[in-house]
Order: structure tokens, then C-alpha cells, then sequence
């Protein structure tokens, strides 16, 4: 994939998508459209079980490009604001756990496009706000949607309407960050939460995200019946097998990756090496 505004990488079962239009990395519609087709592509890739989005230079992102916002009229209004739904939107429908590994600013589009991975693992220097009161316009993705289940309606609302800033500490105080380190010391927290996830299950880790998201938006008696039957899904597979097996035999499981069927189930090899 071709891309000006995000690089593309993959080591050790994880693909790293870096947004790269620092200092700031302001959003605008070209870039979006790059980090939903790296979604998409990483999500395809067999080799990958986990995905990165970091940023490059001081911020991890500061959210929509204002100058090129103010400049939008009309259909070039609406394309923008629904590009960037599309792209979140992109976070929850792709089937691997997706890492945000956040420094300095994650504001406005960037705390919204942070809020929409699965795990976040930040900086000390790392603040969340819904900055866009600031210049003229308001968040009405993050307050309204995003930030009532994790900070509360009230917090929420006072962000929305100020513009204040949430730092690492509180937010991971408050169940919004996993992990909060050093500046110095982000990569490494990043990789280690990362190697301790993809060293499970691969179908375990994709039905899990498929499920876990689906509990989320029904009635809680449903929630535990839709859980029971993916439990009955994942326990059926071969991975299932294997790592019971391997658990009751004290060695490490053999999961020999092939890719995912239509079920989200993994495709094993077999002991040759076909699948």
C-alpha cells in the first residue's frame, strides 16, 4: 500500500501503523482514508495478531487539520466529519486487538481515535481533551459518545464544554488508560503488553474482541447467553485443543498460525506443515 501519511510495519505478530504528518499530526481526509487502509490491510494479514497505532514527532495527534476544516464547505464538510466516523468506525470492526501507544497530545480527532482502540498504553506527558470548543467548533463524537461510559455524563460534559485536558494519571486512574510509563520507557511497555497477548490463543484473541464488543451493546442476561455460545464456538476448535493440552502437559502451545476461516476460527497446520 502506497501511503504519504502513515508508515506501515510488522515484527513479531504485531503491525504498527505510525501516523506520520508531524509535528502534530493534524488529520485531514487523504489521511484518514491511509489509516482505515492499513486497518484493513494488517487485519488481512495472517502473520499479524495485534495492531499499533503510534505517532510521530512530539504529539501522538491534535486532531483535525483546522485550516483545511475551515476551508471545507458544504459536501467537503460532510466528507470530512464522515471520513473520520468511517475510520473509527474502522477501529471496532477490524477483528484483532488494536494498541494506542499515545504521547504528548492526544486531542480532539487524536483522543477520539485513541478512545477507539481496544487497549491504550500512554506517556507520563500524554493528556486526552476534547479540545475542538478551542477553535470554534465541539467534540460531538468524544462527549457525547465516547468519554460518558469511561469518565462519567458529568466529567464528560465539562470536557466537552471546556476543552480541558485529562492527564495520563487520571485517565488510567479512571480505567481509560492500561498503562501509563515513562516517556523513555513507552515502547517497551507498549511491546511487553503486546508479546503477553499475542502469546495466547489467536482465535481465543479474535472471538474474544468480536465478543466482548458485542456483550457491550445488550441486556445483560443476553450478554452472558451470547457469551456461552462463543464459549461453545472457541472450545470446538483445534486451538481449544491445543491449548488444554498444552496447559495439562506444562509446555508451551504449538498455535501454527495458517490464517482465519469465515468463523474468525483459526486454520491450524498440521504436522507436515499443510493445512
Amino acid at each position: 500500500m502506497d501511503s504519504k501519511y502513515v508508515l506501515i510495519d510488522k515484527a513479531e505478530k504485531v503491525g504498527v501503523i505510525t501516523l506520520n504528518r508531524p509535528p502534530e499530526n493534524r488529520l485531514i481526509v487523504p489521511m484518514m482514508h491511509e489509516i482505515k487502509a492499513a486497518l484493513e490491510q494488517l487485519d488481512a494479514d495472517a502473520d499479524v495478531l495485534l495492531i499499533m497505532i503510534k505517532g510521530a514527532g512530539p504529539d501522538f495527534s491534535r486532531g483535525g487539520d483546522v485550516e483545511a476544516m475551515l476551508q471545507c464547505t458544504d459536501w467537503e464538510a460532510n466528507q470530512f466529519f464522515i471520513t473520520l466516523i468511517e475510520m473509527v468506525k474502522a477501529f471496532r470492526q477490524t477483528t484483532k486487538p488494536i494498541m494506542a501507544v499515545i504521547h504528548g497530545w492526544a486531542t480532539a480527532g487524536g483522543m477520539v481515535t485513541t478512545l477507539a482502540c481496544d487497549l491504550i498504553v500512554a506517556s507520563e506527558d500524554a493528556v486526552l481533551g476534547a479540545t475542538a470548543i478551542d477553535f470554534g467548533l465541539y467534540c460531538f463524537f468524544g462527549p457525547p459518545t465516547m468519554l460518558p461510559p469511561l469518565v462519567g455524563p458529568k466529567k464528560a460534559f465539562e470536557m466537552g464544554m471546556t476543552g480541558s485536558l485529562l492527564t495520563a494519571t487520571e485517565a488510567e486512574r479512571r480505567g481509560v488508560i492500561n498503562r501509563v510509563v515513562p516517556r523513555n520507557k513507552l515502547d517497551e511497555a507498549a511491546w511487553e503488553l503486546a508479546r503477553k497477548i499475542t502469546s495466547k490463543s489467536p482465535t481465543a484473541i479474535i472471538l474474544g474482541k468480536r465478543c466482548f464488543y458485542a456483550c457491550q451493546d445488550v441486556e445483560y442476561h443476553k450478554a452472558l447467553d451470547h457469551g456461552a455460545s462463543v464459549m461453545v464456538q472457541y472450545h470446538m476448535t483445534e486451538e481449544a485443543k491445543e491449548g488444554m493440552r498444552a496447559f495439562l502437559e506444562k509446555r508451551n502451545p504449538e498455535w501454527c498460525v495458517q490464517g482465519t476461516c469465515s468463523d474468525l476460527s483459526v486454520r491450524r497446520k498440521d504436522n507436515a506443515g499443510k493445512p
